[in-house]
């Protein structure tokens, strides 16, 4: 009986024994002794068929879960460094494998995918993993970027440049700020991935970007890098042209980099039908369009310097100036009434600025011991500013019949300082900021309504943030308060604003992924509204600014699912937002004249819904890695509730690219409808965008041709006002735009070795001059 018992007892441990689970815990790191996130780990059996698999989160970390007792080899694998292997034979107990350290490749990077897939979705951004099939003919982040079919990044590869969400991208270089020249001094070869944050909030320092793109590039050692890049039309002058210089020596990397942007247009017009109900009298007004010049230039010339010694410190400065001359902005017209199209008046708008902006940007960051970060953000702006603008209306027999001018001399200088401390815990995340905004501003208003106007302004803030996990689920929860003050010929004015955020994040199943963001976005007045400025557009219109103007909110709601599934993408993207108290504009009529102004009004909200299915890499017949297709759009509803008018609106949109590559060659095509926008009592009507370009790369050389609106032969954009008091419907041609073509010639030259400059976490930047904004 003692027998049998002992032996079920044996039979027992050893079913449990070869049952048991255990875990496989390590840490990634390079050879600098950095945590390498996102690497791929994967766990075999010795005949190298795949048992289980994860990544490495932030710090590097991985886990690996339930894994019965056997023989494994443990893979760690990443993109630009060499694969390691870790044997673990007779496996029986939880195994921490300590510090994996990955070299860096020095060839050509083969192909990884993570999990079987490139993009990783995490609960505050999207992790894009670029392939070599993605890379191939591509010279620069842009060109990639268009390959990897980013779902709701929308890449225009001739301008470079980039929208997200109907709105704005801002995109930085390892969590530096760059500019759309340097983004395209990258080599797509030292891109390790990208991410993309979507709403991304106060800690960013614009609460209206549609996204950040933050590129992360590899660490190299020492030598130089000079890349020239140009985009030029043969027919029309337009073009974009970029060369940089980098050179590394140990800790230190100085850079230069001078970009030229430039179009001239002559033959731009705007149609426009308008009726002003006068009170005394309506007048319905038609205004034919004669073709008229738009040119402008912006050249940047940046000098950076950055010092850094990874795992301990990074310090960037950086002399950015920027040159800003837009000699026309004409605009020519024949007015008449409706009624009677025999008699008309000429209308002519000369319109030039020009304007300097050198800023300073001082960034410092220092690593703590128990994995505490401090950074520090210091950035001075000066902005000098003129324009001129002349309005005249005469009969066809040249009789003055009204002649506005307008000068402004705006001088602007600025500082910004932030400090932000992180804490990593075991499980959380910790974030402390402070930011202060001080400006002082001076515009002169000279000409026919002459008036100056002096303007100080400051801004304090503090947020505190949490992120981390709850078993399966991710989350960030933060919370802060601003402070604004402004003053402007002895009024004064004080906001104060709370602005929490919560999001979290899970996985209901394989490839699927649900994301929800809720935050507030509290807006103050622009300077340019709040100035105490008037000034006459034409005969009838005046625009004003309002110093009474009140802060409010924007609560957004945004619920997001993504399933990815070998080369097959699926998102859908809801999003809700809504104001209360909103600044929007006010039309209204005064002394036979139409006032437009901005004021507090009742509500806005919009509700959208965006589908997006994107194909990556798919292989047509013996073609590999032939085709990649993306395919997203929607509808959009708008309601705009002002404290005397209530307007509703719909609109569909959509935005189709593709990328065809064959060995060298490439030809890439883009057809868009962006949205329209209701914003008070205006719609702002989407354009239709086209474009094709085919591309040959060879080494370190690209030429390429392409043609925006290849398939039609004129370009086109409108307004629509729904005001009972001043409605308008207007659409404006450029006639050059259409078929025009663009010959691109880009070379980069290498010596030595490339060393990127070290990871920066935030930016702060000052662009707006203040100036009323007239016959806009």
């Amino acid at each position: 009986m003692k027998k049998r018992i002992l032996l079920s007892l044996l039979t027992v441990l050893s079913t449990l024994a070869v049952h048991a689970q255990y875990q496989i815990t390590g840490c990634v790191k390079d050879e600098r002794n950095i945590p390498v996130a996102y690497a791929n780990i994967a766990l075999l059996r010795p005949d190298s068929a795949f048992v289980c698999g994860s990544i490495s989160n932030e710090k590097g970390e991985f886990t690996l879960a339930d894994v019965k007792q056997n023989s494994y080899l443990l893979k760690i694998s990443y993109i630009g460094y060499i694969t390691q292997f870790v044997s673990l034979k007779h496996l029986n107990s939880t195994f921490n494998a300590g510090n994996i350290t990955l070299p860096e490749k020095s060839q050509q990077l083969e192909e990884i995918v993570v999990n079987g897939r490139s993009i990783i979705q995490k609960v505050d951004r999207m992790v894009v993993l670029p392939t070599q099939a993605a890379k191939k003919n591509t010279y620069n982040p842009y060109d990639l970027m268009f390959n990897l079919a980013i779902p709701h990044l929308q890449v225009d590869p001739l301008s470079k440049s980039l929208s997200a969400n109907g709105g704005e991208v801002q995109t930085r270089i390892n969590g530096i700020i760059a500019s759309q020249a340097e983004v395209a001094a990258l080599l797509p070869k030292d891109i390790v991935r990208i991410e993309m944050i979507e709403n991304p909030g106060e800690r960013y320092g614009n609460n209206s970007l549609g996204a950040v793109v933050d590129i992360i590039v590899r660490k190299r050692e020492q030598g130089g890098l000079i890349n020239i890049q140009t985009s030029n039309s043969p027919n029309v002058p337009f073009g974009e042209n970029n060369i940089t210089a980098k050179y590394n020596r140990g800790k230190s990397q100085w850079g230069v980099n001078y970009n030229l942007v430039y179009n001239q247009f002559k033959k731009r017009r705007t149609n426009k039908s308008e009726t002003y109900n006068l009170g005394d009298k309506i007048i319905h007004r038609e205004q034919v369009g004669i073709n008229d010049r738009r040119s402008y230039s912006v050249q940047d010339i940046d000098l950076s310097y950055n010092l850094s010694e990874p795992g301990k410190y990074v310090f960037n400065a950086i002399f950015r100036n920027n040159i800003n001359n837009t000699p026309h902005q004409d605009d020519s017209n024949k007015l008449f009434d409706a009624s009677n199209a025999d008699q008309y008046t000429l209308s002519k708008v000369r319109a030039n600025s020009d304007s300097y902006t050198p800023a300073l940007d001082l960034y410092f960051q220092r690593i703590l011991p128990k994995e505490q970060t401090l950074t520090l953000n210091l950035t001075g702006t000066l902005i000098r500013t003129n324009a001129e603008r002349q309005y005249r209306e005469q009969t066809a027999g040249n009789t003055t019949l009204a002649n506005f001018e307008t000068n402004i001399e705006g001088h602007k200088r600025s500082i910004i300082g932030e400090g932000i401390y992180d804490k990593r815990f075991k499980k959380v995340m910790l974030t402390a900021g402070m930011r202060h905004y001080q400006m002082y501003a001076e515009n002169k208003y000279t000409g026919s309504e002459p008036v100056t106007s002096e303007m100080d302004q400051m801004r304090s803030s503090a947020f505190l943030e949490l992120q981390g996990n709850i078993k399966k689920v991710s989350y960030g929860v933060s919370a802060g308060l601003t402070r604004s003050y402004f003053s402007e010929s002895g009024m004064e004015h004080s906001y104060y604003q709370f602005t929490p955020t919560v999001r979290f994040g899970f996985a209901p199943h394989k490839g699927g992924y649900i994301n929800f963001r809720f935050n507030t976005d509290p807006q103050i007045p622009s300077l340019s509204s709040l100035t105490n400025v008037e000034q006459a557009i034409d005969t009838i219109q005046i625009a004003r600014g309002n110093p009474a103007l009140k802060s409010f909110n924007i609560y957004n709601n945004n619920l997001s699912y993504s399933y990815f599934k070998n080369k097959f993408i699926f998102m859908m993207n809801v999003n809700h937002r809504f104001m209360d108290n909103c600044i929007m504009e006010d039309i209204f009529v005064e002394n036979n004249h139409l006032i437009t102004m901005e004021a507090n009004q009742r509500s806005y909200q919009t509700l959208e819904f965006t589908p997006t299915i994107v194909f990556r890499g798919l292989d047509i017949g013996k073609l590999k890695n032939f085709l990649t297709l993306s395919i997203d759009g929607g509808l959009i509803r708008y309601w705009s509730n002002g404290n005397n008018y209530t307007h509703t609106h719909n609109c569909f949109f959509y935005n189709a690219q593709f990328a065809l590559n064959y060995k060298e060659f490439a030809l890439l095509g883009q057809i868009r409808k962006t949205k329209d926008v209701l914003f008070g009592e205006t719609i702002r009507k989407g354009e239709n965008m086209s474009v094709l370009m085919g591309t040959w790369t060879h080494k370190r050389l690209q030429l390429g041709v392409g043609m925006m609106f290849p398939f039609t032969n004129n370009y086109k954009t409108g307004m629509e006002r729904l005001s009972k008091t001043a409605p308008f419907t207007s659409q404006t041609f450029i006639k050059e735009v259409g078929q025009m073509a663009v010959i691109r010639l880009n070379y980069n030259f290498e010596f030595g070795h490339s060393y990127k400059s070290a990871k920066r976490r935030i930016n702060n930047s000052d662009k707006d001059a203040g100036i009323l904004k007239i016959g806009e």
